[in-house]
């Protein structure tokens, strides 16, 4: 509580502005309401002769508004820009004050209205916490708007530049660089020191001289929902994260690049897969099926240099990163020689860096992963002169043999080959599930094996040819050779078995095909895949119930490009030396890698879930909880099962989950940037600004639907659904009558971004963090994908 606090917000102002030296305070009075109604005519004739041709804020200073232990912040009124000339301008302000007060049994005879000189020159202005509000984590948080020029748009949460976000730890504010943020948190710490309190709720703007002016504070109330222990272990957890960063950051023997950067989002995307702060079960799986060495195999198998024994992805106090040098790294063909690939490496991780903001499209933004018919307008942008004039003609002629080879379905990469090992997988669990012999923790031995070398290495390789595929779609586009329109209704035109999903699932809500038979092939579904506490579809009360039947105005009848477009397509290929490589090869390549990728997810997921299922199952029997299970990692898991102990199962899986439960309330409370290019990142953090990749040309204005996992779900025909992730547990929602979809995270290639293209929904896939948080907390969204636009309209 603040030291000595009077007893309203207009006399914490009053007190406050003697004591602060770096904070202005702008010029205000105090007008009692009960003398406001006593004598109107007097107290305004005052004002206009106080703030003579000034602009002035009228703002509410209510009775109990700011107390220590409750906060009732953007409860009453403010009215901004009133002419301090105008008698009836300044009567009106002031009548919609008191008026708001009456609405929470506030009048006349209680409380103080503040009327302050409007600032009209500023650079930025917003709200700074002094501790995280929601944690209680050790951080200055900076909710600002630099752009517009107005004090309001951040409390009023009005305005697109509203809700930039940045957190600075403070324990580290020597590791800013912004003038005007070290300016603004000088401020903040002497008026910490002044009020003797840590905690608080600061209203500033900052003018363009960069004075700091301090507009209002009050102390954060909701502190008794804090976990201190947990505040108090992030300092060393950032220490640890700070070392750790500085290591990875220099040179790795083996991998191409002198540096690197770490990214959520780049390559396999974990922060859309499993989350910013995943418990240890998902964690550990995702690692063990997928980053620790499948990626890699893949791309071995696929004709790229696969950095030896690498593993993908790092952990940050448990929070997940792609170490991006890798990725880069990965996608250069073997065959390329090492001086080739370590300047091509070190150019891409210097676009990253610079251009942080490509972080969740580095396939098509940042690096080169193959052959396209725009290769050297890439060269140019993404290379630049990294590469000489005889280095570039090297490098183009071995990515044309590696693409041509790919697409012809060469080596043990192939389309083909990596659909039959998905066939196989489908049938070995089919055989498992129909056994009548009991399961146990031993099948999870087998059960990972399999996964690993017939569910995630083969998609994998899949999910590597749906890149190529898009590249060269996108490529023929830019060529001028298709359309834009082609391109939306050549993957509107593939048939996935995601559209077979939104097909059975209005059979099953028509009631054309019985709920066994659909749970029989979706069941295993979940909108968290590698989630314990993520129900499965066949978990669900009521799954499919009522919903949208009508059809929606989608063909997928396979497109087919015209005669003309086919012979350019062919001369295309000939000119660039791909063979026998012909337009008929490449349009089924194309459709081939984009159908086999969603099956092969569809596939493996399956195996996932029945691990999990398996998991839960035998937490049960040992009294353990799902919730529970969900902080044992995999290999501590498998360890009960080869490893005896003095403990039984429950003592000695219950300590461990404690252990990590402990360990996740900490990886929640930390903030890391999506992109980490250097030690000073890990303590000063702003929200990633990310372009959205925008699907169709559409534009839709509708109310929001957010789903939220372990939420009900709310009624979502005709709205815009917003979701966090792209997991394909959420294709459900295309059997619904959705108006549009925007996700926080997803890339241009990723699961939902073809699932709207198919089904020609308007969507905004990987709006990034401030979007996404503007958008969660709005009522009604224009979804304009034409312009590139997400307006927040209510």
């Amino acid at each position: 509580m603040i030291r000595h606090k009077p007893a309203s917000k207009a006399q914490t102002l009053r007190h406050t502005e003697s004591l602060v030296t770096r904070f202005a305070v702008p010029r205000f009075e105090i007008v009692e309401t009960s003398d406001y109604a006593a004598d109107p005519d007097a107290v305004l004739a005052g004002l206009m002769q106080t703030f003579a041709g000034v602009q002035l804020a009228v703002r509410s200073s209510a009775k109990g508004e700011d107390g220590g232990e409750k906060s009732m912040a953007g409860e009453f009124s403010s009215v901004l820009g009133v002419d301090a000339g105008s008698k009836a301008a300044i009567a009106a302000a002031m009548d919609e004050v008191v008026e708001s007060y009456r609405k929470y049994g506030e009048t006349e005879a209680v409380g103080e209205i503040i009327v302050q000189e409007m600032l009209l020159d500023t650079v930025m202005s917003g709200v700074v916490f002094t501790h995280d509000l929601n944690t209680g984590a050790p951080y200055y948080v900076v909710n600002y708007d630099d752009v517009s020029g107005l004090t309001d748009t951040v409390t009023s949460g009005s305005g697109e530049y509203a809700n930039r976000t940045l957190y600075i730890h403070r324990g580290a504010l020597d590791a800013l660089r912004s003038e005007r943020f070290q300016r603004l948190t000088a401020a903040v710490r002497e008026l910490e020191q002044v009020l003797g309190n840590e905690f608080l709720d600061i209203e500033f703007a900052l003018g363009r001289d960069l004075q700091p002016y301090l507009l209002q504070v009050r102390s954060i109330t909701t502190q008794p929902n804090w976990n201190r222990a947990v505040a108090r272990r992030i300092d060393a957890a950032l220490a640890g994260i700070q070392r750790f960063v500085g290591g990875r950051l220099q040179r790795m023997s083996g991998v191409y690049g002198t540096t690197t950067v770490l990214g959520q989002m780049p390559d396999w995307n974990p922060a859309e897969m499993i989350g910013r702060a995943p418990r240890a079960l998902a964690m550990s799986l995702y690692e063990q099926l997928i980053t620790n060495d499948a990626w890699r195999q893949a791309r071995a198998e696929m004709g790229y240099a696969a950095p030896a024994g690498q593993p993908l992805m790092v952990s940050l106090a448990g929070q997940p990163f792609i170490d991006v040098r890798l990725s880069f790294h990965s996608y250069l063909p073997a065959a390329l020689p090492a001086e080739l690939g370590e300047k091509l490496v070190d150019a891409w991780v210097q676009r990253l860096r610079e251009n942080p903001e490509f972080h969740d499209k580095v396939e098509f933004d940042v690096a080169l992963t193959c052959f396209s018919f725009d290769i050297d307008d890439k060269l140019a942008s993404h290379v630049g002169d990294a590469l000489d004039a005889e280095e570039r003609g090297r490098y183009r002629a071995i990515v044309r043999d590696h693409t041509a080879g790919l697409i012809r379905g060469e080596g043990g990469g192939s389309i083909a080959g990596a659909l039959a090992r998905i066939e196989t997988l489908r049938g070995r669990l089919d055989a498992w599930l129909a056994s009548s012999a009991s399961h146990s923790i031993h099948d999870l031995f087998w059960l990972i094996d399999d996964c690993i070398r017939l569910g995630t290495i083969p998609f994998s390789i899949l999910a590597r040819h749906a890149f190529i595929a898009r590249t060269m779609l996108l490529s023929l586009q830019g060529s001028g050779v298709v359309s834009g329109e082609d391109v939306q209704r050549f993957q509107s035109g593939i048939r996935t078995v995601a559209g077979e999903l939104v097909d059975d699932m209005r059979a099953l809500q028509t009631g054309k095909m019985p709920p066994g038979r659909f749970m029989a092939r979706y069941g295993h579904l979940r909108p968290g895949t590698y989630d314990i506490l993520s129900a499965r579809y066949d978990q669900m009360d009521a799954f499919g119930a009522g919903g949208a039947t009508v059809e929606r105005d989608v063909s997928h009848a396979a497109f087919a490009f015209s005669d003309e477009q086919m012979a350019r397509i062919d001369a295309q290929l000939q000119r660039e030396g791909f063979g026998e490589v012909g337009a008929q090869d490449l349009v089924a390549y194309m459709t081939e890698a984009v159908a086999g990728r969603e099956y092969g997810k569809f596939v493996f997921t399956r195996s996932i879930s029945e691990m999990l299922e398996l998991i839960a199952d035998f937490g049960e029997r040992h009294r353990l909880s799902r919730d529970e299970m969900s902080h044992v990692p995999i290999r501590q898991l498998l360890e009960v099962a080869v490893r005896s102990a003095e403990e039984g199962v429950e003592e000695r899986l219950r300590d461990v989950a404690e252990e990590h439960a402990n360990h996740h309330a900490v990886t929640v409370a930390i903030r890391l940037p999506q992109v980490l290019f250097d030690q000073a990142g890990v303590h000063v953090v702003p929200f990633q600004v990310s372009q959205p990749n925008f699907i169709t040309s559409k534009s839709v204005s509708a109310d929001c639907a957010v789903l939220r996992p372990g939420r009900p779900t709310p009624p979502i025909d005709g709205k815009i659904v917003v979701i966090e992730g792209a997991d394909p547990g959420f294709d459900w929602i295309f059997s619904h009558d959705i108006a549009g979809l925007i996700t926080k995270y997803g890339g241009a290639n990723s699961h939902m971004a073809i699932r709207c293209a198919e089904f020609g929904v308007p969507a905004a896939i990987g709006a990034g963090e401030q979007r996404f948080e503007s958008v969660i907390r709005a009522q009604r969204v224009l979804l304009d994908c034409a312009s590139g636009l997400i307006t927040v309209l209510h």
